[in-house]
């Protein structure tokens, strides 16, 4: 998986490549979230739109991230989850946790 970064105002947005499984992805976006929030950027992103594939523990990354950023006063919200992530948040009931949106734009705007 690859993640790429880049800033709309105060906003960190994380646009993810590949696979969000068990093993590098989900420990590359957890070392990700953590060097963002050590660098004092609290208000993230996160582009799915790229991710065919999440298993349990991209799930579990997800949820790891989500609250490593609530708990350092910030927000991390989704957008463009594609159909697969999408059901995924939905059986889990994460979709009533994450912020989801379907445009960048109206993401963006919720900040």
């Amino acid at each position: 998986m690859e993640i790429h970064l880049r800033t709309s105002g105060n906003v960190t947005i994380l646009d993810l490549q590949g696979n969000l499984t068990i093993g590098r992805s989900e420990e590359q976006l957890r070392e990700t979230i953590n060097q963002l929030l050590d660098s004092g950027q609290k208000q993230l992103l996160i582009n799915l739109s790229e991710v065919p594939t999440i298993d349990s523990s991209g799930i579990g990354a997800l949820i790891k991230a989500f609250t490593s950023v609530k708990n350092n006063a910030g927000k991390l919200k989704l957008f463009k989850p594609s159909r697969l992530a999408r059901q995924l948040l939905s059986i889990t009931g994460l979709l009533s946790v994450f912020e989801t949106f379907e445009d960048e734009a109206s993401a963006l705007a919720s900040f």
